[in-house]
């Protein structure tokens, strides 16, 4: 007598760089009905960014991001992995990403084990950077910022990174937006991440996919304009735009 094996889909969502602020944007409240859309979905990773600015502290959350947080916590209560790759706009996640959304936090750029795949993840902004900046982002990390960050007030914290937020877009509005698969070859021709079959990244707010020695490529592009992610499905990954 033959039986019949239902093997059931693996499903995935990446997705970077929605940059949020406030509830009532465009941006935010799709990507609350998108997430809300997803039915049986195995992982959500963000890939950095995901904030225009998140610090995590013990006891409390900045409060324009809790429609987004419930979002998370309903979607990791019905089952989803929750992987978050820190940007340089979110980084110290704090416990309410660690131990209310038991989300795996990834500080730099990690190969992740999933449906039989070597798939590594990073926020992008890693791939090419100069000096300078790799120095302002081990100062924004470092262990007299974190002090620093438990004695001000949460809503002085919060107003001056938006200020500086804004200054730097202003300073220089063309630094993304660019197509970071130069790079992202460099990477995977390099020992340590010659065994991946996937690698995607964020960051640069340009949406690309492509192949580099069998190896699939995607940069994510964002969540502000272009409304574009990566869906795996079964072993296959492919980048879409949402239409809302």
């Amino acid at each position: 007598m033959n039986r019949l094996i239902i093997v059931a889909s693996m499903r995935a969502i990446f997705l970077s760089d929605a940059h949020l602020r406030n509830p009532q944007d465009r941006n935010y409240q799709l990507l609350i009905d998108f997430l809300k859309q997803q039915k049986d979905l195995d992982a959500l990773f963000l890939l950095g960014d995901i904030f225009e600015f998140w610090l995590g502290y013990k006891h409390l959350i900045f409060s324009v991001y809790i429609p987004i947080l419930e979002t998370l916590r309903r979607l990791t209560d019905a089952g989803t992995k929750l992987y978050f790759v820190e940007g340089n706009h979110d980084f110290n996640m704090g416990p309410y990403f660690t131990e209310t959304l038991q989300c795996t936090l990834v500080p730099d750029q990690q190969i992740i084990d999933w449906d039989g795949h070597n798939i590594l993840i990073c926020h992008g902004d890693l791939l090419n950077p100069s000096a300078g900046y790799r120095r302002l982002r081990a100062f924004w990390r470092s262990a007299p910022v974190k002090l620093l960050s438990r004695i001000i007030h949460p809503d002085l914290v919060w107003a001056f990174a938006l200020w500086l937020s804004n200054k730097s877009s202003k300073n220089d509005p063309h630094k993304l937006h660019s197509d970071p698969t130069p790079y992202l070859r460099n990477l995977i021709e390099k020992e340590d991440f010659s065994n991946c079959q996937i690698v995607v990244c964020g960051h640069y707010h340009y949406p690309t996919e492509n192949e580099h020695h069998n190896t699939k490529i995607i940069a994510l592009g964002d969540w502000i304009s272009q409304f574009s992610y990566a869906e795996m499905v079964d072993g296959r990954i492919t980048l879409k735009t949402y239409a809302g």
